[in-house]
């Protein structure tokens, strides 16, 4: 009886991030191909630190490859990684039919002023979209879905927090789409699942998962008035700026540590870091500890190799000499000060010898 059916009927599952973003553009480019007449081809306003389910899907549509052809505007994130509200809005045109901008990057952490973005469009009359699969589970996003001036549409990813793989899900804020007349499904043509908007057979057992997950970040923790995500954000800024004293203590002389992002820690996900290593060559330390830590070079999205780096870091500015040494590490909610510890010797051997080697 609890249940929010409306909120139900808004979330359309599908099978992993990239789909509910690709199927966001899709469905604003829809709803707004009536409205070109006299302004040109449709326009979309992004940044240039989206995940490439963003960035490569709009590029498709850019170049032609699918229709309708549109124009799109790449607003500048600043060299910590932080878009500005301003900017965004005044990138926007009359044919603008959709502004996305995730909730928080996925290399460096860097979070977004989505709230804002989200209140400006509402008052443009403008769709705004947010990839928040990064930021579900690591901070603090209710609101984000408010029917009066929050999100249109919002990306959600069931493995992000805390259920298994292959699951996700698009909220459609409730009578976004309704002057949109369509017959059967927009973007999967069968049998009419997800309220006729996308058919085929639904993964039950991963949907319940995916519920329960959120359940379990909004229960109170240990009959307190804390919920799961508020301690799990606590413990994991906790374990995120152990990581970065251990390595700065460890290899940090000359300079040769350098986060990358948001100087500020609140500015950043808790649980992300993204490390430059002066120095070092990412893949070749990877490849030394690969076997013992879990990390990436740059992001675990993008596959390089040891002198090229991510499209974020160029973004940034970040210099040549910390990109190609850059690691990204995440902490979790379940782990403990001796994984860190573990990690950060295992990382801290390994770089020093390379340094030291040069």
């Amino acid at each position: 009886d609890d249940i929010d059916k409306d909120a139900l009927m808004a979330l359309m599952i599908t099978s992993c991030g990239t789909e509910s973003n690709n199927w966001a553009i899709r469905f604003a480019l829809l709803r707004a191909r009536d409205r070109t007449d006299g302004e040109g081809p449709l326009h979309v306003v992004t940044s240039n630190i989206e995940h490439p389910a963003i960035a490569e899907c709009l590029k498709s549509y850019e170049e032609g490859h699918l229709t309708p052809k549109i124009t799109v505007t790449y607003v500048e994130a600043n060299r910590e990684g932080i878009v500005s509200t301003q900017e965004v809005l005044d990138a926007m045109m009359p044919n603008t039919a959709l502004v996305t901008i995730m909730t928080a990057n996925n290399e460096v952490g860097s979070v977004q002023p989505v709230f804002d973005i989200a209140k400006q469009c509402r008052e443009r009359g403008v769709l705004f979209h947010t990839d928040a699969a990064q930021a579900v589970g690591k901070i603090d996003l209710r609101g984000l879905a408010d029917p009066d001036f929050g999100a249109d549409m919002i990306t959600l990813v069931g493995h992000k927090f805390g259920c298994p793989k292959g699951v996700a899900a698009l909220y459609v804020r409730p009578d976004c789409f309704n002057e949109y007349k369509h017959t059967g499904s927009l973007l999967l043509m069968g049998g009419g699942q997800e309220n006729g908007m996308r058919g085929g057979t639904e993964n039950v057992p991963y949907i319940v998962a995916m519920g329960r997950a959120a359940e379990i970040l909004l229960e109170k923790r240990d009959n307190s008035e804390i919920t799961n995500l508020e301690s799990n954000i606590v413990h994991m800024s906790r374990m995120r700026e152990r990581l970065l004293t251990k390595l700065v203590n460890g290899i940090g002389k000359d300079e040769i540590v350098r986060v990358n992002g948001p100087s500020k820690p609140e500015q950043r996900l808790p649980n992300t870091l993204s490390v430059g290593l002066k120095g070092v060559q990412s893949g070749n330390l990877l490849a030394k500890i690969g076997d013992i830590v879990a990390c990436s070079a740059g992001s675990a999205c993008h596959s390089s190799n040891q002198t090229s780096y991510s499209s974020v870091l160029k973004a940034l500015e970040v210099p040549p000499a910390y990109a190609i040494g850059t690691l990204r590490l995440s902490v979790g909610p379940d782990t403990v000060e001796e994984e860190i510890d573990f990690a950060a010797a295992a990382i801290i051997e390994e770089a020093n010898s390379m340094i030291n080697r040069y």
